[in-house]
């Protein structure tokens, strides 16, 4: 019986990075070039057919919204070639390339996300046997009914839902609000929930630009002035989302500029800088009144990627709502 046909396609991140020592915690990113990665893996070859194609060599605070636009590209080119798609990453925003995929990629087979904490010279390093996972995953016919995943630490977990709980450790990456889909066992991807949001065909086809629209994050604290608020719009951005505390809730000192960027067109989406929970419509917030766009239970930089694609449909504040509600 023929073995699957996978695509990895690289990145970088930590799971291709090289440490100075195996003990220590400083390496350098995106060193490791993926033919390497992929035989470093014991047993890969019994799981699927493998072909490695390099999108970029980098670490992933430094992912670009050219990246993104690339593996989509990729993933639509080579979509009648192979059963499903690894894409190996730098964790520290893996969830934002897994959710910018899931609402771009009308790809019909698996598409799986993978990384590691711990770079590949590190003592029990955790990227071989996540990269193992992921291409298991990748393999599984019905992984494709989950939309966009991210496999590690022997979970899989929906795009949407995940993100990056601790800065450190292997199990760093954590359901946000609905729990975890499925987990990896002796060779086998079990799945024991499917997202509803997953399986819904995102409307945004990117595939023509060559830029997403400008959307910046601003963050609420104790003190906070409105410059930050301001610089954005100064410099011409088209949406604000707001890092906001508790349930969205905006400082007096930043609430008048948003309010004067929503009337003045600017597209402006309510998150909250809480890990879990949501920023609710209309609660503390009259986002009615305000023409403002609640993330609910989007975080930040969820809603960043959201809203980007969003202006690239419509500018009209009520229309972003209803894609906000719906993905």
């Amino acid at each position: 019986m023929a073995l699957p046909k996978i695509e990895i396609l690289t990145t970088g991140g930590t799971i291709a990075g090289k440490g100075e020592s195996e003990t220590g915690s400083s390496y350098h990113a995106g060193e490791v070039p993926g033919d390497e990665l992929v035989r470093s893996v014991p047993g890969l070859s019994r799981v699927a057919d493998i072909t490695v194609r390099e999108i970029a060599s980098i670490p992933s605070q430094d992912m670009t919204e050219g990246v993104w636009l690339a593996l989509l590209s990729a993933i639509r080119e080579d979509a009648e070639k192979f059963d499903g798609f690894v894409i190996t990453h730098g964790t520290d925003t893996m969830e934002e390339t897994a959710y910018f995929l899931q609402l771009t990629t009308a790809c019909k087979k698996p598409v799986v996300l993978v990384g590691a904490m711990l770079p590949s010279t590190g003592l029990s390093a955790d990227g071989p046997r996540n990269l193992y996972n992921a291409v298991l995953t990748a393999a599984t016919p019905d992984t494709a009914k989950q939309g966009v995943v991210v496999a590690m630490d022997n979970v899989v977990i929906g795009a949407r839902d995940v993100f990056k709980s601790n800065t450190t450790q292997p199990e760093t990456f954590q359901a946000m609000n609905f729990g975890k889909v499925g987990w990896i066992f002796n060779d086998k991807v079990t799945y024991e929930a499917v997202g509803l949001r997953a399986q819904l065909k995102a409307p945004f086809d990117v595939t023509k630009l060559e830029q997403l629209p400008k959307v910046g994050i601003v963050y609420n604290h104790a003190g906070v002035e409105g410059y930050q608020a301001e610089a954005l719009v100064k410099a011409g951005y088209k949406g604000i989302v707001s890092a906001g505390v508790g349930n969205g809730n905006i400082h007096k000192a930043v609430w008048p500029v948003l309010e004067k960027a929503a009337q003045d067109g600017v597209v402006v989406v309510r998150a909250s800088r809480v890990p879990t929970g949501s920023a609710t419509k209309d609660a503390e917030v009259d986002d009615e009144k305000m023409h403002w766009v609640a993330a609910q239970s989007l975080n930040p930089q969820k809603a960043r990627v959201l809203l980007q694609l969003s202006l690239t449909k419509t500018a009209d504040w009520k229309e972003v709502q209803q894609y906000f509600d719906k993905y």
